[in-house]
């Protein structure tokens, strides 16, 4: 797979990940593209292209480690079954928590990070899995900011 295959083949390719390890098997194959991109000095609508399908494979990631029983330390058996661990899938904790983090982002953050890097490409604006990760954190400050305000609401009016 090359960047002009990954380009047209995105929405298909995305669809298509439905358990962690094609998850990972695709990833894997992006980031590929990306190293060769970078290595190659190719444009930035290209290189952002490639960013693009790597957040939304990590999205896509971090919403399945969600739901699945995936240990992060040894693994142990619910029942007769084996629970795997993040290492049999080769993601890291560290991964495991990020790719997680982007998947909670609410859709519309999510898009609109991604349209505003697509916009700013012209100003060598790289779409990032960090700055997808700063968005997050924003979100998570602003959530604990207004219930630390709400609570002392609460306690001024009683």
């Amino acid at each position: 797979m090359n960047a002009l295959e990954l380009r047209d083949n995105a929405k298909q390719q995305l669809q298509e990940i439905r358990t962690i390890e094609t998850g990972v098997d695709y990833l894997n194959k992006v980031k590929a593209i990306e190293t060769w991109a970078k290595a190659e000095k190719k444009d930035a609508e290209l290189q952002n292209i490639i960013a693009e399908q790597k957040l939304r494979t990590q999205r896509i990631l971090g919403g399945l480690l969600k739901k699945s029983e995936v240990s992060k330390t040894g693994g142990f058996s619910i029942g007769n079954k084996e629970v795997p661990m993040l290492s049999d899938f080769n993601i890291t904790k560290n991964e495991s928590s990020a790719f997680q983090k982007i998947a909670s982002l609410p859709e519309e953050t999510f898009e609109k990070e991604i349209e505003t890097a697509k916009e700013e490409t012209n100003k060598r604006i790289e779409l990032t899995t960090s700055r997808m990760l700063k968005v997050a954190k924003q979100i998570e400050r602003d959530k604990d900011l207004k219930k630390q305000k709400e609570h002392i609401k609460n306690i001024d009016t009683n």
